[in-house]
């Protein structure tokens, strides 16, 4: 019997809500945040996107090299500080998954 593989990668996907829209601040803060964890060691993708059908969701999707590197990317500086600037910038209602993934193949 073979061992299970170690996760591949940590993939982070969900949403949050701008509950007075994606304002001119809000896209600021979310662009610092990315910049930020796009230089983090491990951090493969890194991105939002406003939801096409619902301008007040926010959608996420992160890819991570390790868990190791996900809990890093928590801990940082630049997330406290990002997390906290939600209530003044009207974020909230946050609602993420990760997912350890073992395969990667290209579609």
């Amino acid at each position: 019997m073979t061992e299970p593989k170690p996760p591949s990668a940590v993939i982070v996907a969900g949403t949050f809500r701008a509950r007075r829209g994606v304002t001119l601040p809000v896209l600021a803060a979310m662009a610092a945040m990315s910049t930020a964890s796009r230089a983090e060691e491990g951090c493969e993708l890194y991105t939002y996107a406003v939801d096409a059908f619902d301008p007040m969701t926010i959608r996420v999707f992160e890819i991570w090299a390790d868990m190791a590197s996900f809990k890093r990317h928590r801990e940082a500086n630049h997330t406290k500080i990002w997390r906290g600037k939600w209530n003044d910038l009207g974020l909230g209602e946050a609602n993420l998954t990760t997912y350890e993934i073992n395969d990667r193949a290209p579609i």
